[in-house]
């Protein structure tokens, strides 16, 4: 599997239509490490680029079908735009400033030198980190951002509700789960609101419309849960947290015995898990472990993969120890997003971890959890405690047999690996 960011490794992309200079391009960029693939036409080459992304492109101003200046404005409609550097055989200034102004990074005048083509490749993929850098961090601010307006909305629309009425069938039903789709506590505020418009004294007591005090049951045990997930969060940030000492071949049978306590999780969407093993040389060595913690994080990510994955797919547990970390990634098959993307965007990878923050908006009650966003905030202080270190991705499996790379989504734990006395 190779992870899914799309920095990583290098990419660059090169259209052009001449053959000769197409595979000197390729060539050449090969010989200083960077991964190639060459397209024959801008067509072909924008195809590519829709199917995986690269960081650089590199093309040709004057190609059929698709010329050099119309692949450009398609690039550059993506969120993430790749740093785009032209090659020409037009030395016109005119020209060259008509070019510069549809938002490529550089230009190279044909013929090719070597040491220009390896100097301006470097610079323009340190030129796509940072500009991604900013990319994300704008994108994280306009989620928050879009989080705040959608809470506001909501509340509005809840205080213009006004007298409850029997025949807005609607609202109640959408009350029912407004607790978990975002609402929070707000929703149990806004029923206890409709309570006092609507109940009735009678002498030493109030008559409350049933389906309203149904509302309030629900909520109310929502609430609780919430608070009691709060309070698990408090508690590991504010108190030491008593660790056991683990050697890796006792923590990975307790992840084996785990994913069998969890079974009737996987059975919901018909889930079928897989767990790596370990070698035996690791086994000497030891970590130190909270079980409780460790355990309740665990759970919550394999619950979580198994919400957001297609059903009767399959979900990876691969244990490996690279240094001094003993890691554990958990890959699932995602379902599409809302805007029928795959997988996590970018701009999410850190922002999941943020309470009341949610990818979905939908609930899972067959799974019995919150649904707004505690439980990968659970995780993450868990995980940190341990002094270890937590990152959710995406990655391109190419093990499909049919040939088509899958994008799927990697929840990785890393926890440090005790020296030895």
């Amino acid at each position: 599997m190779e992870k899914g960011s799309i920095l990583e490794g290098k990419r660059i992309l090169v259209a052009e239509d001449d053959a000769v200079l197409g595979y000197y391009l390729k060539k050449q960029l090969t010989e200083l490490g960077y991964q190639v693939v060459h397209a024959k036409d801008g067509k072909l080459a924008l195809q590519y680029f829709q199917e995986y992304p690269f960081p650089v492109v590199i093309t040709d101003h004057e190609m059929p079908g698709l010329n050099g200046e119309e692949l450009i404005t398609a690039l550059n409609a993506y969120d993430v735009e790749p740093v785009i550097i032209m090659i020409t055989g037009n030395t016109d200034p005119k020209f060259i400033v008509k070019v510069m102004k549809l938002g490529i990074f550089d230009y190279i005048i044909k013929p090719i030198q070597d040491f220009e083509i390896a100097i301006k490749v470097k610079r323009a993929l340190e030129f796509y980190g940072m500009k991604r850098v900013e990319t994300i961090s704008r994108k994280e601010q306009q989620l928050r951002l879009e989080g705040q307006l959608e809470w506001i909305q909501w509340k509005e629309k809840m205080g213009s509700v006004g007298k409850f009425k029997r025949q807005n069938q609607n609202l109640f039903e959408s009350l029912k789960h407004s607790f978990c789709q975002g609402a929070g506590f707000g929703a149990l505020v806004s029923i206890l609101k409709m309570i006092r418009d609507t109940s009735e004294f009678d002498g030493k007591f109030y008559k409350i419309e049933s389906e309203l005090m149904e509302l309030i049951q629900i909520n109310a045990d929502m609430a609780e849960k919430s608070v009691n997930q709060f309070a698990e969060i408090d508690s590991l940030i504010s108190s030491d947290v008593p660790l056991k000492k683990y050697t890796i071949q006792e923590l990975y049978h307790e992840l084996k015995t785990w994913l069998v306590e969890i079974s009737y999780i996987l059975k919901i969407q018909n889930h079928n898990v897989i767990i790596s093993e370990i070698n035996q040389n690791h086994s000497v060595k030891f970590l130190l472990v909270n079980e409780i913690c460790i355990k309740t994080s665990f759970i919550e990510i394999m619950t979580n993969a198994c919400k957001f994955s297609v059903p009767n797919s399959t979900v990876t547990v691969i244990i490996k120890v690279e240094q001094d970390w003993f890691k554990c990634a958990v890959y699932n098959e995602p379902i599409p997003n809302f805007d029928g993307t795959i997988g996590i965007p970018i701009q999410s990878e850190h922002l999941i971890f943020e309470p009341f923050y949610r990818l979905s908006k939908n609930v899972f009650e067959q799974y019995g959890t919150l649904d707004f966003g505690l439980g990968l905030s659970y995780v993450d202080t868990c995980i940190k405690k341990h002094n270890g270190k937590i990152s959710i991705f995406n990655v391109k499996d190419h093990l499909d047999w049919n040939g088509n790379p899958k994008t799927k989504v990697a929840f990785q734990i890393a926890l440090p690996i005790q020296p030895m006395n």
